[in-house]
Order: C-alpha cells, then sequence, then structure tokens
C-alpha cells in the first residue's frame, strides 16, 4: 500500500495503538511506489513567485488537508491551531501585505476553507461548522457536527453541505447554521483519512463514501434519489477492501466524473447514476475536466488523460510515479501538481510532456493548489504560502 495511503488509515484506538507497537518493533517498510527522481523538464513553461507568507503552524505532521480561500482579492488561511488569517490583494502582486484581520479560534482546522457570498466556512477538529464575515472575522454562526470533517463544505443558494468521517452528509442553512436534513451511509471498519467534498447542484447534492458508493441526494428533503457503486470491495482483509471515493466527483457536458480508491473513474448520468463510460483507474484525488478531456493523478502519482465524450486514453505521464503528486488545477493552459518535496511540475496537456518546474518548500504539499482567475495559491505542510503567475515569454 503507498506510504501516504497508510499513514491516512482509520480504524478504532485498539488497532492504532496495536500498529503503532508494530510499527516501533522494526523498521519502517519501503513504499509500494518509491518514488522516481526528478524528471528533465522542456523548460518551455514557467512560474513566477509574486508573494509569499505564512498561515501560521501549517498542517504539520497531522494530515489535514488546510486548503485555504482565494476569492477575487480576498486570501484567508488557516492553520491546525486555529488561527486564520484574511489577506487583502487589492494593491496588486507587489504590493498586498495588507492583513484584514486575524482570528484565534481556540481549537484546530480538520479541513480547507470555503468562501461564498462574503462567508467564510470553517470546519473544526472537535466537529463544528463555522461561519465567519469574510470581511471582517466576526463569527456569524456555530454548529455541532455528528464527528470530524476533513473536506470543505459546499455552498448552493442557502444551502451548505458537509460530509463527515462517520459518513454522513448533513444539510445547513447558510444564513443561520440550522439543520436541515441528514443523510446516512453505512462506513465501513477500516477507511482511508479523508472525505470527499460533495457537489451541488441546483436540485441535488452528488457524495462519495467509504463503502465505494455514490449517492445522489434531494437539496429539499434529503432522500436519495439515486446511488450506484463506483468501486466494488475485493480481497479478504480490510485493507484489500478499502474501495474510497475520496475525490470530489465533477460535472461538465452533461456527465458526472467519479474516481475511487481501488476501483475505477467513471462518467454517469447525473439525473440517473447510469454509467456512460468506465477506466479501471484507481485515485483518491478529483478529476479535473478541462476543454473536453480529463486529467486524473492515479494512486501511483501517474497522470492520465483521458476524452471526456468516450473515456479513451488520449496520454499517461509515468515521470513523477511516486512522488505523491497533488490533484491536478489548470494555470494559463498549463496543467499543475505539487509533490512531497515541495515541487510544483508544470506539464502540456495536450501531450502530458513535463514542461517545467518550480521548488517551493522542501517540506512538502499535500493541498492542492487553488486557482483563481491566471493566479496559483499554493500552501506547504508547514504552512508556507505561495502566490504565483506563469511566466510569460
Amino acid at each position: 500500500m503507498h506510504a501516504r495511503q497508510s499513514n491516512f488509515l482509520k480504524k478504532s484506538s485498539t488497532l492504532i495503538l496495536a500498529l503503532l507497537l508494530v510499527s516501533g518493533c522494526s523498521s519502517l517498510p519501503e513504499p509500494q511506489y518509491p518514488p522516481k527522481p526528478l524528471p528533465d523538464h522542456s523548460d518551455t513553461a514557467s512560474l513566477q513567485k509574486q508573494w509569499q507568507d505564512h498561515s501560521g503552524y501549517g498542517e504539520r505532521w497531522r494530515g489535514y488537508d488546510l486548503q485555504p480561500a482565494l476569492d477575487k482579492q480576498l486570501l484567508i488561511s488557516g492553520d491546525t491551531q486555529g488561527y486564520l488569517q484574511a489577506f487583502d490583494l487589492e494593491g496588486g502582486f507587489l504590493n498586498f501585505n495588507k492583513t484584514l484581520w486575524t482570528q484565534e479560534l481556540g481549537v484546530g482546522i480538520s479541513g480547507g476553507l470555503t468562501l461564498e457570498n462574503n462567508k467564510l466556512f470553517v470546519v473544526t477538529q472537535n466537529g463544528e461548522l463555522l461561519a465567519l464575515d469574510a470581511r471582517t472575522g466576526e463569527q456569524l454562526w456555530q454548529t455541532e457536527l455528528s464527528s470530524e470533517a476533513l473536506s470543505p463544505t459546499q455552498v448552493q443558494d442557502n444551502l451548505t453541505v458537509v460530509q463527515t468521517a462517520d459518513g454522513k452528509l448533513t444539510a445547513f442553512s447558510a444564513d443561520t447554521g440550522r439543520q436541515l436534513w441528514s443523510f446516512d451511509s453505512l462506513t465501513p471498519s477500516l477507511t482511508l483519512r479523508g472525505t470527499a467534498s460533495p457537489t451541488l447542484t441546483s436540485t441535488q447534492v452528488m457524495a462519495g463514501f467509504a463503502n465505494g458508493k455514490l449517492y445522489a441526494v434531494d437539496n429539499a428533503s434529503g432522500q436519495a434519489n439515486w446511488d450506484t457503486q463506483i468501486a466494488q470491495p475485493q480481497g479478504r482483509t480490510d485493507i484489500e477492501r478499502l474501495v474510497d471515493v475520496d475525490g470530489q466527483a465533477r460535472i461538465a457536458e452533461g456527465l458526472l466524473i467519479v474516481n475511487s480508491y481501488q476501483g475505477q473513474t467513471q462518467a454517469l448520468d447525473p439525473f440517473s447514476g447510469r454509467s456512460r463510460w468506465s477506466q479501471d483507474i484507481s485515485s483518491f484525488h478529483s478529476p479535473l475536466i478541462d476543454q473536453g478531456r480529463v486529467f486524473i493523478v492515479d494512486e501511483a502519482s501517474r497522470i492520465h488523460a483521458l476524452d471526456l465524450a468516450s473515456g479513451s486514453s488520449l496520454w499517461k505521464q509515468e515521470a513523477l510515479f511516486g512522488r505523491e503528486l497533488t490533484e491536478a488545477v489548470m494555470l494559463s493552459g498549463q496543467l499543475v501538481v505539487a509533490d512531497y518535496q515541495g515541487y510544483l511540475h508544470l506539464l502540456d496537456p495536450d501531450t502530458g510532456e513535463v514542461t517545467g518546474r518550480q521548488a517551493f518548500d522542501l517540506d512538502g504539499i499535500r493541498s492542492t493548489p487553488v486557482v483563481h482567475q491566471d493566479r496559483l495559491l499554493v500552501h506547504s505542510i508547514r504552512g508556507r504560502l505561495g502566490l504565483f503567475t506563469l511566466k510569460k515569454d
């Protein structure tokens, strides 16, 4: 099993203690996917750093994915000790050292931040959902969750939906925090550490769970409209039977694309859940869809490009094998992924060729970079923030 994935496993406290005792008696095992050395690149594309700062303590070794939020000229970051910072980017790339506000929550953050309609939504390590005024940091409301949330909340109009580690999907009023409904799935005894962010449309919420299923839940009632099995558990051990859907499903051109770990990548009809095509690609990341193509970083950090309409393979890049890549994002026509050594890699989306590389933080990058317009926001494990643009010729 991949080293990063094995660190993300969660079970009962008894099993965790036993695993710690066993690991203390011998050296750590070699990773299933030994990372390749840094590949050569054509140097035809490069990043230009515009600004850097720190988000506080960062996520460190705790395994939380604390993706910051960027919306127009507002950047907000948080750390595992509950320190929030809001930066005003109004002054331009070279002059925006203005901090709008800071906030000490008193409890650590457990998932990425969400900015919507001038509200900041924050999930905490003690199982709470908070809404703050994004311009002032003032708390608007607070509500209890059924357990810890490990992914950002999603917002559609007045509907705020959170998926928690106990397999529940819960909807709240974005204005008041009042619970509207809750949907419960069956959670296996052993899962990957992480949950998929739900995907919201005007009528339903699509969410993948640790049992390998994807559900479409009605926005108004919280009842399931349909469900489908994305990955079928196989094998005799709990680890062999892991089939988490940990990446957010993505919608484009009438298709819903979803990945699963130790399962498949599938294209579904979002209204019925019927499969249109599938590929045997295992991933715990969200797919990226751009100009009729689907880009997937698989569990071994190979990068695949598929045709959106048919699912047929366009190219596969294995030069970054085993480097624990983040989900891919698109910046000004270049694919970007980050790795466990803190490098940002640029790729040509048409061919998969590695076109450039930028060092950022040798402690590594786990959070998916954030793209807003022509800017790339990066958050490292130790809490370093960097803002980049694609360098122009």
